[in-house]
Formats: C-alpha cells, sequence, structure tokens
C-alpha cells in the first residue's frame, strides 16, 4: 500500500511537472547546448495547452511553462542583480518573480486571446491562424517595457537550413516555420500520435548543420583588432584605478600589433567620461596615425547619464538606444522604484540614445553601424543602422553575466544579426565572448569566456544590401497581422450578423 501511495504521488507530481519540463525543453534549443530540433516539441506543449485543449488549469499550466522556459533560459538575470548588482536574496528575488511575471503577462497569457473558438481542428486555416498569433505575440516583445526579444525560436536557425530564409525575411521567417510545425504536431496530438511523432522526425531534419561559404575581396579588407582586457568590473568603478585600467588596454593592444585600420575597446571599460580632462589626456597618449580606435565610454549632457561609443580620433559619438530591463533603467519605475530602494537595491538611472543616430566615420570612408551590448538584439533598429553602414560593431561588458546562458545567446544572437544584414559584425567584450563574425554568421575568431588578450583579423566592408534589408523584415509580420485580422473579423461578422 505505502509503495502504492508513493508512485501514485510520483506520478502525479510528474503530471504537474510535464508544463516545466516542456518549457525547460526549449532552452537547451538554444546556445550553448544548440540541441535545436527541441524548439519544436516546446513550443508544441504550448500551442496544445492553449488551443487543443480544454482550459482546465491553463494558467497554472502556461505559468509552469513560463517556468521552464523563461525561469531558467533567463536565469542570467539572476546572476546579474544578484553578483553585481550588490543587492541581497530577497531583493534579487523579487526582481527575478517581477519580470517573469511580466513574461508570463505579456508574452504567454496573451496567447488565449487568440483561442475564439471553442475547438480547434487539424486545418490549413487554423495552422497559419496559429502561427500568426505567436509571430505577432513575438512582435510585441520588441516593444513592452522597452523590449526584450530574447529567446527567439528562429534564432535556432543558425548553422541549419533554415539560416537560408533569413537573408530573405529575417530571424522571424524562421520562427514562422517553426511556429507552424509545432501547430502541425500539435494538431495531429489528438488524431495521430505516430503521426504527430512522424511529423517531429522529419521537421528535425531542417536543423541539420549548414553553414555557407563567403570570401574577402582584397580591395575591400579592413585589417581589426579586439582587445578583451578581463577586467573585474568593481575595479572598473574606481577612478583611482584608472592609470591601471588605461595601461593594460594599451599594453593589450600592442601585443602582437600589425598596424590595424580599427582597433576596439569593449563597453564602459574606461573610468571616465566623454570629453574629461582624462579622456583628452588619453588622446594625447593614444594617438596613433593610421588606427582609429573606438571604445565604450560614459558621457554626460546636463543631468542626463549615456552609455557611448566614441571613435577617440575624430569624436563622433553613439549613444546606446536599448536599456537592459532592471540593469540600466526599471520598468513600472513609479512603483517598483520604492520597493527596490526598501530592499537596498541601487536604482539606474542611464538615458537612453535616441533612435535616428547616425553611424560612425572611420579611415578609407567607411561607415560602421555601432551597437552597444544589448542593442544588438532589436532586429528593426539593426537594419535601418546597418543599411548605410559597411560593417557592424557591437561592444558588450557580458561579465556582468558570469558564467551565466547569457553571454552565449548574446553571442548566438549577434550572429543571427550579422547573417540577417549580410555584414561582417565585430564583437568586443571585456571577457568574453570576442568574436570576429562574417557575413554568413560564421564565427571566424573567438576569444572566450575569461581569456585575456587580443584579436587581429581582416574583414571584408564591401557586401551586397539583402531583401531582408530593404523590406523582407516586414514580409512574416504583415502576413501574420493581415491573417488575423482577416480571421478575427470573419469571427466576428459571423456572430453579430443577423
Amino acid at each position: 500500500m505505502v509503495l502504492a501511495s508513493l508512485l501514485d504521488k510520483s506520478k502525479q507530481l510528474l503530471l504537474f511537472l510535464i508544463p516545466f519540463i516542456f518549457g525547460i525543453l526549449g532552452v537547451f534549443a538554444f546556445a550553448p547546448f544548440s540541441l535545436k530540433f527541441l524548439i519544436i516539441p516546446s513550443y508544441s506543449y504550448l500551442i496544445y495547452l492553449v488551443f487543443f485543449t480544454a482550459d482546465n488549469g491553463l494558467f497554472k499550466k502556461l505559468t509552469l511553462w513560463t517556468l521552464g522556459h523563461w525561469g531558467v533560459g533567463v536565469s542570467w538575470i539572476i546572476v546579474s542583480v544578484y553578483y553585481y548588482g550588490n543587492i541581497g536574496y530577497i531583493a534579487s528575488a523579487i526582481v527575478y518573480i517581477i519580470f517573469l511575471s511580466l513574461i508570463l503577462i505579456f508574452a504567454v497569457a496573451p496567447l488565449r486571446l487568440f483561442k475564439i473558438d471553442e475547438k480547434y481542428h487539424l486545418s490549413p486555416h487554423s495552422l497559419v491562424y496559429i502561427t500568426s498569433a505567436l509571430i505577432l505575440i513575438e512582435l510585441t516583445r520588441d516593444f513592452f517595457f522597452g523590449g526584450f526579444p530574447w529567446l527567439v525560436p528562429g534564432t535556432t536557425g543558425i548553422d541549419t537550413l533554415l539560416s537560408k530564409a533569413l537573408p530573405i525575411f529575417g530571424v522571424s521567417s524562421a520562427s514562422f516555420i517553426i511556429y507552424f510545425i509545432a501547430a502541425l504536431i500539435a494538431g495531429y496530438w489528438n488524431i495521430s500520435r505516430s503521426k504527430s511523432v512522424l511529423i517531429f522526425f522529419i521537421a528535425s531534419l531542417l536543423f541539420l548543420p549548414f553553414n555557407i561559404e563567403t570570401t574577402i575581396n582584397p580591395e575591400d579588407e579592413l585589417k581589426v583588432k579586439i582587445v578583451q582586457p578581463s577586467i573585474d568590473n568593481k575595479i572598473k568603478q574606481s577612478i583611482d584605478k584608472r592609470y591601471l585600467i588605461e595601461k593594460k588596454l594599451i599594453n593589450l593592444s600592442k601585443e602582437d600589433w600589425n598596424n590595424p585600420d580599427l582597433l576596439i575597446w569593449p563597453e564602459a571599460e574606461l573610468p571616465f567620461a566623454y570629453k574629461s580632462r582624462e579622456y583628452f589626456k588619453l588622446k594625447e597618449e593614444i594617438f596613433l596615425e593610421s588606427t582609429e580606435l573606438v571604445t565604450g565610454i560614459w558621457h554626460f549632457e546636463g543631468n542626463s547619464l549615456f552609455n557611448s561609443l566614441v571613435n577617440i580620433k575624430n569624436d563622433e559619438i553613439y549613444k546606446k538606444q536599448h536599456l537592459v530591463p532592471f540593469g540600466e533603467y526599471i520598468p513600472l519605475k513609479t512603483i517598483l522604484n520604492p520597493l527596490l530602494n526598501h530592499f537596498g537595491a541601487p536604482i539606474s538611472d542611464i538615458t537612453p540614445g535616441n533612435s535616428n543616430q547616425e553611424p560612425i566615420s572611420i579611415g578609407k570612408g567607411i561607415k560602421l553601424a555601432p551597437l552597444i551590448c544589448y542593442d544588438v538584439v532589436f532586429a528593426n533598429d539593426v537594419r535601418k543602422a546597418v543599411k548605410s553602414s559597411n560593417l557592424i560593431v557591437n561592444i558588450s561588458n557580458d561579465s556582468w553575466f558570469g558564467r551565466s546562458l547569457g553571454p552565449y545567446q548574446h553571442l548566438e544572437i549577434s550572429r543571427i544579426r550579422a547573417l540577417e544584414n549580410n555584414k561582417w559584425l565585430v564583437r568586443a567584450t571585456n571577457d568574453g565572448f570576442s568574436a570576429i563574425i562574417n557575413n554568413k554568421g560564421t564565427i571566424v575568431d573567438i576569444m572566450v569566456k575569461g581569456q585575456k588578450g587580443s584579436l587581429n583579423s581582416i574583414i571584408n566592408t564591401r557586401n551586397t544590401t539583402p531583401i531582408y534589408a530593404l523590406f523582407g523584415y516586414y514580409v512574416p509580420y504583415f502576413i501574420a497581422i493581415l491573417y488575423l485580422l482577416l480571421t478575427i473579423g470573419k469571427h466576428i461578422w459571423l456572430k453579430i450578423r443577423p
């Protein structure tokens, strides 16, 4: 009897945890695990819950799926807030719970709003409708509370057959295909589970490895050098360490010196502000006749503080547009600031830059699209910035993520942006991953997490503009929104007509 009772309780616990398990499955589709095919069963289960079963206990199951997928997938928030935010366990837990609650409310639960019929049957119309609903929700994640387009399913398409679609219609086109297949599997589950499994195995072939070759035209080559200093963040906050930080950056820059055209230091690497006395002193010390130095730096304008990137030689500056939620800004300030203050959490007060900033000019008439850390996550803003540029430079300080999943996922997103826009991307971080990524999204060279040193490479600065950069970005969203409007409009008309 005792054994039977234990088995029964174990079975009940397993049934309770099934949504969590399917949620976490999707996390393993992203870097560093890259078991890409697992994104399909994760979303198949979510679609099955919302559209192909009764609503009994739906909110509880959606919460558990969110805890598995988002709670584990972006667990780096805990690392960032606790270890580097100088706050205790309670405040860190509060921030994490608030964040997951916002994800559940704005990025998962709204899917239920699109269930306008009591029952959904397997049909091309239902599959496209469900896919369109998921695409629209994916789009809204670009905007709610400053935007959080992380763990986008289409990102798993890098290095696979799905990557062929990215320079045409972007990451959302890969998401569209994944959602459609997931909906097809969910729709078949109540009809023929063997067919669902068969479809899954066939669809998994889309995730077979696939790489696109690229070549460099000697006439369009640019020599670049990245410095990855691995400086402790707490040291960088001290003005007393200014000399030591500068010395380390300069010494690493001189290692294997090959007269690069472009030298890049990471985000917020200098412990002083743009056009301060220390800044002008650095300009004198670091002056290099044929090399342009681009670095992260803080910039004050009146009472506003900007996280910025500057070309030291010509003083052209870019101000970070997208701030990291709970790191550089607090969503719902009027509600959350008093609560976080109560627990001693430091409140960031960084100002976002404008959306219409110009590219940064460097030698040889080349323009670079500057992106600071989180900027690279926003596909459309990157697309607009890159159209008038020759290459992408992404500086970051991923040391705030520690040894979590964050740096791996961030690098994977950077690769997607390079492939979508058919541009080489140079990524400089404080302690990894710094990388040279070609216009096909392939990592040409890399410095791993915790490595200290520099990286020399040659990149190509002239590439054709892909369809994605012209208008392809809009196509999946246009199709999704149009289909949703027509379907919901027809549903309303049938309800109200005499």
